[in-house]
This record gives structure tokens, sequence and C-alpha cells, in this order.
């Protein structure tokens, strides 16, 4: 590693910004990618939560709602502090929030890898006992969060400790500063951090969505299951999600390896790279939801829903598949195709009989008063016949 007490030109962040055009457009798109990012894992968030409650608890909802929520602290922490370290003329960063960006972002970068991987091994654990048409068993995601987070709040301790304030090609910005005795340690760091964040958990992650898709394959000696269409949809889009990840997070990394193992004379990474890995990071936080939403039929319903309920405050039903649906579209499947059972709630059928009693005219309710109050004749006799042929 370049170290030995020179000070890297780059420790994160966006580079120093050449035009006006380029300063003003920059902000403008991280501000744009951060607003549907937000809105997007804010309507993940609420559809999760809500099933959730109405008991639905599955290990890989909880860990895609985990990661919804480390999205948010993505757009709405780690971004700001990013664009406020690009290097300017006007003001220079302070150390604190130097160390705070670098941190900060790799910690949530982390917390998705991690739980990106146990994903996978949920999702494959899931597929297994519906393929033997057992109830699948829930592992402790409470446990899996807390372990995620743990292990990405530990591991960027290093950068954390040399990031600092410093000045490159006469601009105040954020710089790593390795002194001689770290060294060393900094260089093996440097080695095994990258595998440890990245290499092993994504790898972990698609072979064992990989292998969720074989278990989908149809076999002969095994009884099909109406449920592996829609099993196998859900098995790509998380399959997709980790590919995705390791993909748009692969151009930082390429940049983190370039700056720490680059010679002193070396070439330094273009500023073009630079950009595009910034970019690139925030941009999968927005469109993780974006994919959920568009893939996702339980998610669309989930959204329908929710909106709904705020628009005019109709109560919806979940169905047997965790499909949103309307108390009138569940009579209709318990009934068949062809016929229609249209429901009402109990409170909605008190108020129509008292809106009928009330709308009966008076001399309906006084006909069926004299009826009521008109007392049958006895008839006790034993043999009604013989009275009746007598007379």
């Amino acid at each position: 590693m370049n170290s030995s007490g020179d000070q890297l030109e780059y420790a994160g962040g966006f580079p120093a910004l050449e035009g006006e055009e380029l300063k003003v457009a920059l902000p403008v798109i991280l501000g744009v990618i951060c607003l549907v990012g937000l809105v997007g894992n804010s309507l993940v968030v609420m559809v999760l939560l809500r099933d959730l409650r109405q008991g639905k608890k599955t290990a890989v909802h909880g860990l895609i709602l985990l990661l919804s929520v480390t999205d948010l602290f993505l757009l709405l922490l780690c971004a700001p502090l990013r664009i406020s370290t690009t290097p300017r003329l006007d003001w220079s960063p302070s150390w604190l929030l130097c160390k705070s960006s670098e941190y900060l972002l790799h910690a949530c970068l982390l917390a998705k890898s991690f739980t990106l991987a146990a994903v996978g091994h949920a999702r494959y654990r899931h597929v297994g006992h519906l393929a033997k048409h057992k109830h699948p068993e829930c592992p402790h995601v409470w446990a899996l969060a807390c372990s995620a987070w743990v292990f990405a709040l530990l591991l960027p301790v290093p950068q954390w400790l040399f990031s600092t304030a410093g000045h490159t090609q006469q601009l105040a910005s954020c710089v790593l500063e390795v002194p001689s005795t770290a060294a060393n340690f900094m260089s093996a760091y440097a080695l095994a951090y990258p595998l440890v964040a990245y290499g092993i958990p994504m790898t972990f992650a698609i072979i064992f969505h990989l292998k969720s898709l074989l278990l989908h394959t149809p076999r002969r000696d095994r009884t099909p299951n109406r449920r592996e269409p829609q099993a196998r949809r859900v098995t790509l889009l998380l399959w997709g999600l980790s590919v995705a990840f390791a993909v748009m997070w692969l151009p930082d990394w390429v940049v983190w390896t370039w700056t720490r193992h680059r010679k002193p004379s070396g070439p330094r990474p273009p500023n073009a790279l630079l950009v595009l890995a910034q970019l690139l990071l925030f941009t999968n936080g927005a469109l993780n939801p974006l994919a959920l939403l568009t893939a996702s039929q339980d998610f669309r319903d989930g959204v329908r829903s929710i909106c709904q309920m705020a628009s005019h405050g109709v109560p919806r039903t979940r169905g047997s598949e965790g499909t949103a649906v309307l108390p009138s579209t569940l009579g209709q499947k318990s009934l068949g195709t062809n016929s229609a059972l249209p429901t009402i709630s109990g409170c909605q059928e008190v108020l129509t009989c008292q809106n009928v009693v009330q709308n009966i005219p008076p001399d309906v309710q006084h006909f069926w008063q004299d009826r009521k109050n008109t007392a049958p004749p006895e008839n006790n006799d034993p043999i009604p016949w013989e009275s009746q042929g007598s007379s």
C-alpha cells in the first residue's frame, strides 16, 4: 500500500469538479436519485410493516425490510455527507466530516452486502421447505440484522482512524494519512477488506440464489406445487437485486483498490470513474424499491392498498398468498369465477338496516303494526276435518 506518511489524494467522495455546469448538475442529479429512493424505500417499508402486522412473518420479508431501511440511511445521511466533502475553494471540510462521510458510507454498504447474503441463505431455506411441502422455519431475523450491523460497524474502523482533512492540488479535501508505523497493517487490511466486505458476501448470495433456482426445476419424483411459478419469480427478483448491487458497487472497489495500491508516481483514477462510482452507489439504493414494486405483484397490491386506505379509508384483506384483495374478491374466489358474492362489513350492514327502517312509508308501518298486534285465533280442535265436513 502506498503509505509511509504520504497523503493519498483520494480518500473517498467526489473529486474536484471542473466547470460550473458540472458543479450544479451533480448535486441536482444526486438530489433526484435521493428523492426517488426515499419515496420508493418508504413505500416498501410501509408495505412490509403492514404485512408483518397481518402475520406474514418470514425471514426474507424481515431482511428486505432491513435492506430498505439501510437504503434510507444511505440516501438520507450518507449522500449529503458525500456531496459536502467535494473539494472546493470556498470552504474546507472538517476532520470530523471526513471521518464520518467515509465511515458511515462503508458501514451502510457493508450492512447491505451482509444482508443480501443473508437473504440468499434465507431464500434457499424457504424454497427447500417449500419443495418438501413443509412450513418454512423462520430464522432469527433480528439476530441476523444485529450481526450484520455489528460487522458492518467494525470493519471500516481503520479507515475512520486514518481519514482526515487535508489539501490536495491546493484544494481542501478529505485524505487518507497512514503513518509509517501502521503501513504494514494497512497493507494487509487493503488486501483482506475487499474480500471480506465484497467478494465473499456477494459470492455467497449469488450461489445460494442459484441453488434456489435449481430447486425450482420440475422433477418427476416430486409432487407439483401450484405456487412454484410465483416462487421462482421471487427468487429471480432477489437474485437480480444481489447481482445489481455487486455490479454497481464494483467501480467503487476498482477506485478503492487503485488508490491504495498505486505507486506514488503512478497514474491516478480518472475523475469520470470517480464520479460514476459514487453515483452508482446511490443509484442502487433507488433502483431496489423500483425493482420490487415493478416485478412483485405483492408489493404492487400492497402499495395500491395503502394508497386506497390513505385516500378513502377502505380496509382491505390479505389473501392466502399474501396478495392484497378486496373482500368482494375473496367471495368471488371462493364461489368460482362465474359467481360473485358482494359482502359488506358489520358497521356498513347496521347502517344500511337503519336507513331502510327510516325510509319505510308511514302507511306501510301502520299496516305491519296492525298485523303484528293482531293475535291469531286459537284453534284447539283435534279433528278439524269433521268440523269442516259438517259445515
